[in-house]
């Protein structure tokens, strides 16, 4: 059961503002890891014809589909947002899980998990919200700042039919003007925003593309899509490359015998298939001529990943994806030996296996962006993204630099070198050799895995270590204060006419935080089950609330929770339907089953039932699903600031 849904712009802004108002945080994301700038440095790099405030972004993938994605990648300090891949083929079925990252880190998602339309209106609404908060002061930067500098980059692929196509022509051009949505996006806010309805907000989202291809497309037809690109939708391309550019006897060696890698099985065929080095350089020196003519650039991003055989028992496919640690070292050295040959000017942007602690010496090989997503799927996960600016901030004051120009070419340490290229290549010559050597690259350190405990999750109680929270790309976990209680429970005998109290088991809560997860905003990827110290998945058995109804009703094999008004909730549980309805004016709840009605007191006291009709009523009642409901309803109630309460309740 995956399929995201997004939420309305007015609804993300209820959301966020209600949040951050009276918990500081937004999504989840702690105000004390926003990303504010820091003063006497200037983090900002030219992009193509924009600028952006970091160099920083997510890599196109898991973290830049929706709104939230963008949102919080933005709020770690990501002004460079790789959109998540679009093709023409919008229907996907996805195995799941799909993501592996325990240590190294493996995929088999590879592309948008939403129809070309909602990824077009997903994208615009994330673009118009950064302009409101902006417009809004929420982070206490002035509006105008160029703080809020921001560029997005849309990914597509993965063939020249595809990409040509009406429907994906159309959604380029969409992209390259969204002017009609975004007015109907403002016009479309509730009146508490009546203040931005008018608000004057570019409509040119996009003039750049990063191009990923299927392995083993023909050099031609890599070409062909960028000409396509660049002469029928005016933008800049940069062309994803695939590791086995480097060939497989280097990959081999580096993997198995310099890192130590021996259990990655390579596949010998996706090496002979890809595109070959030569013929890779010959055709972006072709392509840099071909931009030049038509005023654009062109530029090379290393690297996608490497394509390996499934020997982990994770995933149902015959072949996985590799990232991590094992590929920022190929990368680095495909990106060198890439640049090398075209020449230090050449554009490079860069995306494998960057953290905090290998960051800065990207910046220094003078390439941008610098994406990320496989370090984002850890513990802390967006909230990691402040770390790598952080770290180049220090790296920067050390050296006594205000920009991230100076810091490249003071890095070099040749007073010679005064030209920024020349620098990123001389510090990409000292850089690039020495990885191998350096163990966190090396198997040794990527061994472990997230320890489990011989326990396994049932809908209440866990121990509420919230590692699920961050980990969650879309936050779809999150965690409602509940108290804890014990309490003896009340279950009826129906005799024919009388609804007579029986003894029940005791409702017992040992937590008073439970964890509870938006299923409309979960794509069952399972990196939450991979952190979760107990078996069984966050995602699985914690109770799953939808904000849609028609997803609650699409899913009705599965047990969840839905919201018909904001004091109401209808629950399936067991394959069973109910609903209970708080009565504010009276204090009472009202519980329906398929065959009772029941109203109780707030003491769980029986007012009054009824049986319906067409319904058997069973002669024992059990009300286990009362006490389950009446917990979550109070808990959303009682906490209307909750971003999940504001998105469910409406």
């Amino acid at each position: 059961m995956a399929e995201l849904k997004g939420i309305d712009l007015g609804t993300n802004l209820k959301a966020i503002l209600a949040e951050y108002r009276a918990r500081k945080s937004i999504f989840g994301y702690p105000e004390r890891k926003f990303y504010r700038g820091f003063p006497g440095i200037d983090l900002a790099v030219d992009f193509h014809d924009k600028r952006a405030a970091t160099l920083l972004g997510p890599a196109s993938g898991p973290h830049t589909q929706m709104v939230q994605n963008i949102l919080l990648a933005f709020l770690g300090g990501g002004r460079i947002i790789e959109l998540k891949t679009i093709q023409i083929l919008d229907q996907l079925e996805i195995p799941r899980p799909c993501i592996d990252a325990r240590n190294v880190g493996y995929n088999v998602e590879w592309s948008q998990e939403l129809r070309l339309e909602e990824s077009y209106a997903e994208y615009v609404k994330a673009w118009v919200l950064l302009k409101i908060l902006e417009e809004m002061e929420l982070l206490g930067i002035p509006k105008g700042d160029p703080f809020y500098d921001v560029v997005f980059d849309v990914s597509v692929g993965y063939g020249l039919e595809g990409i040509s196509s009406p429907a994906v022509h159309r959604w380029l051009e969409d992209m390259r003007d969204a002017g009609p949505f975004i007015e109907q996006l403002l016009d479309d806010l509730p009146s508490e925003f009546a203040a931005y309805k008018n608000l004057r907000i570019d409509p040119h989202i996009v003039d750049s593309a990063t191009l990923s291809t299927f392995h083993g497309c023909p050099p031609d037809e890599i070409e062909a899509i960028v000409e396509h690109l660049i002469s029928e939708h005016n933008l800049h391309v940069i062309v994803k490359m695939n590791p086995t550019i480097l060939g497989y006897d280097f990959v081999e060696k580096t993997l198995h015998q310099d890192l130590g890698y021996t259990d990655i099985e390579l596949d010998r065929q996706a090496f002979d298939n890809d595109l070959q080095f030569s013929d890779g350089v010959a055709m972006m020196k072709r392509l840099e001529e071909f931009a030049r003519k038509h005023g654009k650039r062109v530029g090379a991003k290393f690297t996608n990943t490497l394509i390996v055989k499934n020997n982990q028992q994770v995933f149902t496919d015959e072949v996985m994806y590799l990232s991590g640690p094992p590929l920022h070292v190929l990368a680095m050295n495909a990106m060198h030996r890439f640049r090398s040959e075209m020449g230090a000017s050449f554009h490079i942007s860069f995306s494998a296996g960057i953290t905090k602690h290998n960051f800065v010496e990207a910046v220094r090989c003078n390439i941008r962006p610098i994406t990320v997503c496989t370090d984002l799927l850890k513990t802390g996960g967006y909230t990691r993204l402040y770390d790598y600016l952080e770290n180049l901030k220090k790296a920067m004051e050390e050296q006594g630099v205000a920009t991230v120009e100076e810091f490249i070419i003071g890095s070099a340490g040749d007073p010679v070198i005064h030209e920024l290229a020349a620098a990123g290549m001389a510090n990409a010559n000292a850089i690039v050799p020495t990885l191998i050597e350096n163990p966190r690259h090396q198997q040794a350190k990527n061994l472990r895995a997230p320890p489990k405990i011989d326990s396994h999750l049932t809908l209440f109680d866990c121990l509420t270590c919230n590692k699920c929270l961050p980990v969650c790309p879309n936050a779809a976990n999150f965690s409602i204060p509940t108290g804890t209680m014990d309490l003896p429970t009340t279950d009826y005998r129906f005799d024919g006419s009388d609804f007579i109290p029986v003894p029940g088991e005791r409702f017992v809560l040992k937590k008073a935080q439970q964890i509870a997860n938006l299923a409309d905003f979960c794509n069952e990827c399972g990196d939450c089950d991979t952190y979760c110290p107990e078996y069984g998945g966050p995602f699985v058995e914690k109770p799953r609330f939808f904000s849609q109804r028609s997803s609650y009703e699409h899913f009705k094999d599965h047990d969840g929770f839905f919201f018909p008004h904001p004091f109401a909730i209808q629950g399936r549980i067991g394959r069973s339907e109910y609903t209970l309805a708080y009565d504010r004016e009276s204090s009472s709840y009202h519980w329906q089953s398929e065959a009772v009605s029941l109203t109780l007191d707030e003491n769980d006291r029986l007012i009054a039932g009824r049986t319906l009709d067409g319904g058997e009523p069973p002669s024992h009642i059990d009300m286990t699903s009362f006490y389950i409901m009446k917990v979550l309803l109070r808990s959303l109630i009682d906490n209307q600031d909750s971003y999940p309460a504001v998105i469910l309740r409406g």
